[in-house]
């Protein structure tokens, strides 16, 4: 699973940073704006991905042992 969150977050990231880099180079308005946009963009899909994906192992865990203590009688 955390493969595939990876290369999801990758491919958006690398499109919007992409595309910011292109209005720099293309000197389109407001083109900074654009890729100031784009990395924040990427960062917090990475944090995003990350996160949940750490928040999934704590569920897991979680799940784990309550079926221990439900199942002890």
């Amino acid at each position: 699973m955390k493969k595939f969150f990876m290369i999801y977050a990758s491919i958006f990231a690398l499109i919007w940073t992409g595309y910011g880099l292109f209005a720099v180079i293309t000197g389109k308005p407001s083109a900074n704006l654009i890729l100031g946009y784009g990395i924040a963009f990427s960062i917090v899909i990475f944090a995003a991905s990350w996160f949940s994906y750490w928040l999934m192992g704590h569920y897991k865990r979680v799940d784990k042992m309550a079926k221990e203590v439900l199942t002890k009688k």
